[in-house]
């Protein structure tokens, strides 16, 4: 691409929910295998591990596309839009 080439608004929006579902699907479900592994390991086969870590992995997820939607939220994007102005 040459830089007077501009990405549609409907591109931009399709990539990020892309990465976004995919961080859902795959940060959730590495918190479901690491609660699996605890709770068969540590905590005598209890299920509340295995939420727990699902649940962890499922915040972390959405929290990284809230960031990746709204870049305002990084306190460090905050300083550079400031000094921009």
């Amino acid at each position: 691409m040459s830089a007077n080439t501009k990405i549609p608004s409907e591109d931009i929006l399709s990539r990020k929910w892309d990465e976004c579902i995919s961080n859902v699907i795959v940060k959730s479900g590495i918190g479901l295998s690491v609660g699996i592994v605890a709770s068969a390991l540590l905590f005598k086969k209890r299920s509340w591990p295995i939420s727990v870590s699902t649940g962890l992995g499922l915040g972390y997820a959405v929290s990284q596309c809230e960031r990746n939607f709204n870049p305002t939220l990084v306190p460090v994007a905050k300083k550079v839009q400031e000094e921009k102005k």
